[in-house]
């Protein structure tokens, strides 16, 4: 099998710089189609397009020693995913918001002087001064910028996140053989690159560019999206759908969304009937369990800070998601027991005999060292080591959750209902933490919080590239991956500053710098002013949420002809459903005919329709993009999630 060229590994560190300057330019100032806010990273997808249907192409013409291998288009591929899963809502703005929000946002009023910076370690903020104005206000033009500033704090997240990402990666390793050779997981958002990626010996298009039926799929999303932009430029233009249809009922206690979603339902097409009913099913089925506990009275009104659902019933239901992804995640980790001994032996004995570097000795150390080190973060950083080691092992229960949901469920974009900050003040409190345990929990915000993008599913992606290269290949793969992740981190951190003392960050975007700068000390003085014990709800809804898991779990494995997968339940609660569901149902009905009535067949001759529509409307949203910087047009954002 041919190696890694240099130039496709330069060619792979463009296109990070790319969408790691680009990325937050958009969301900043142009303010477009937002291609980095999702784990599916359609930024990726949009430059991958743009590679194997024109750049490849043209470089074949010029010979064939010039174009790219297969591999080696892949591994581009992967290195652009991860790097899409940093520059904005992935990392870089939360992270950029969070640090310097506590003192630039600190008046009399909140308390935060007296209540919170006293105990917030100063490695992890931006200290007050020209530095921190020069960010949220811009730099004058008597003044040359301070950067100085967040040297300190950056490089104490720095630290964080190389350790957070080379564990990721590690663990991906881990389970690539359990998830590929043993349960066989489809890995539905890599099947569209895969089949792009197929370099043809005798022709220099892509056969997945060459099928009628892939631009047929093209095409809808492609108007579908045009249509839409077209009415920003042209009010009088008609747009395709003006608003979401929506179906009220249960005493107005029951909203759905009748969203016509081209990508999700492209990726629903290609899982099977089983996943997709399950996952419009339970939706509904909570939708309406939520409105029945409304009307009854059946409540808790837990306040557990932003991005766990809140209100007076919906904790019940976080609760129960919770409950339901650790039994999703221990009876998957049960299930791959064998697997995880042989490659703990493995691993024992490479070490035991002082053998060159192996893929399962690396990547179990990795793995126990960025572990560690992550651990060891939290403590540093205020968090009791007791209470360190949970946040973090509910981190990777969310983490693989969420990564099963999309490798094996088509959900290209998912987040959880609950997340490690709600499960621990829900579960131990506030007193077992202590103000600085507060504090350090409150920032586990910046990298496991908003989980719009978070780094493990396009790891497992890319690592899922691996599974068809040269394991002498897999060393060079790993280092590209967690390059890339470090400098897209570096290049969008310093485009973002830039941007902040060029327009003032307080003038970007409102959401980041006035909502998001704010939530890790406003969530510590809230609970600081009005401390709270462990729930006992919290634990009894957690409980019921893994008991239904859990026999959900063995009807689905003991009975044939059990039709729902326990998935569905999992992520009913997760907000961004509400979005998704009906183009699983659309999505089941179609393909139910399709195969009832021309078989498997009619199937595999229709998938190349669903790959057309997913890349159809990640391109639309890209060229739109395009056109919008080049015409100095904002606001114009076509939605790819």
């Amino acid at each position: 099998m041919n190696s890694i060229r240099r130039p496709a590994l330069a060619t792979g560190v463009f296109f990070v710089v790319v969408i790691a300057v680009m990325t937050p330019y958009n969301e900043m100032l142009v303010k477009g189609s937002r291609l980095g806010l999702s784990s599916l990273t359609p930024a990726a997808f949009f430059l991958f397009f743009i590679l194997v249907l024109f750049i490849n192409p043209g470089l074949r013409q010029v010979g064939k020693e010039w174009s790219f291998t297969t591999q080696e288009l892949l591994l581009i591929f992967a290195m652009m995913m991860v790097a899409t899963a940093i520059p904005t809502r992935g990392v870089t703005g939360v992270l950029l918001a969070m640090i310097s929000g506590p003192h630039y946002y600190a008046t009399a009023e909140n308390q935060w002087a007296d209540l919170v910076l006293p105990h917030t370690k100063d490695w992890m903020v931006v200290a007050p001064g020209d530095g921190l104005r020069h960010f949220y206000e811009g730099v004058s033009a008597a003044e040359s910028a301070v950067w100085d500033v967040w040297v300190k704090p950056l490089l104490g997240w720095l630290i964080l996140f190389v350790a957070l990402w080379t564990a990721v990666l590690c663990l991906m390793v881990i389970l690539r053989r359990q998830w590929m050779d043993r349960e066989r997981l489809t890995y539905p958002v890599m099947q569209v690159p895969l089949s792009m990626a197929e370099v043809d010996p005798d022709r220099a298009i892509p056969a997945f560019f060459r099928q009628p039926a892939t631009w047929i799929g093209f095409a809808f999303p492609f108007l579908m999206g045009s249509l839409d932009a077209l009415h920003v430029y042209f009010p009088s233009f008609p747009r395709f759908l003006a608003r979401t249809p929506r179906l009220i009922t249960l005493r107005n206690t029951v909203e759905l969304r009748l969203r016509i979603n081209p990508i999700m339902f492209g990726f629903a097409y290609l899982v099977n009937l089983r996943v997709s009913l399950s996952l419009w099913f339970f939706y509904l089925l909570f939708e309406f369990a939520e409105g029945a506990c409304e009307i009854v009275g059946i409540t808790n009104s837990e306040k557990l800070g932003v991005w766990t659902n809140s209100g007076q019933v919906s904790p019940i239901f976080s609760h129960q998601s919770m409950g339901a992804m650790i039994v999703f995640v221990g009876f998957g980790l049960w299930t791959a027991r064998e697997h995880l001994r042989d490659v703990l032996h493995r691993a024992w004995k490479d070490i035991r005999d002082h053998r060159e570097i192996v893929t399962d000795r690396n990547a179990v150390l990795g793995f126990g060292i960025g572990t560690i080190v992550v651990i060891g973060w939290l403590s540093s950083a205020g968090l009791p080591l007791w209470a360190s080691i949970v946040v973090v092992g509910v981190a990777f229960v969310v983490f693989l959750s969420l990564t099963r949901a999309i490798v094996d469920g088509g959900l290209a974009t998912i987040v959880p209902a609950m997340i490690p900050l709600g499960f621990t003040l829900s579960a131990f409190g506030t007193d077992a933490l202590g103000v600085s345990g507060l504090v350090a929990l409150s920032f586990s915000l910046v990298w496991i919080g908003d989980l719009l993008t978070f780094m493990m599913a396009p790891a497992a992606h890319a690592i899922r590239i691996t599974h068809d290269s040269d394991s002498r290949e897999r060393g060079t793969h790993f280092l590209a991956l967690l390059g890339s992740m470090v400098l897209s981190l570096l290049v969008s951190v310093g485009v973002m500053i830039s941007l902040g003392h060029a327009h003032g960050a307080a003038n970007l975007h409102q959401q980041y710098f006035h909502g998001f700068a704010k939530y890790p000390a406003d969530i510590t003085a809230q609970k600081l002013q009005n401390p709270t014990a462990p729930n006992a709800g919290g634990w009894m809804w957690t409980g019921v949420g893994a008991a239904i898991m859990g026999l959900l779990t063995f009807a689905s494995y003991q009975f044939s002809w059990w039709p729902l997968h326990p998935l569905g339940y999992m992520v009913s609660p997760a907000w961004i459903m509400r979005s998704l569901w009906f183009a699983f149902f659309v999505a089941w009905a179609i393909k139910s005919l399709v195969i009832k009535f021309g078989g498997l067949r009619a199937f595999e001759q229709t998938r190349p329709v669903a790959y057309g529509v997913i890349i159809g409307q990640i391109v639309v949203a890209g060229f739109w993009l395009v056109i919008d910087i080049i015409t100095g047009t904002t606001d114009n954002r076509i939605r790819v999630y």
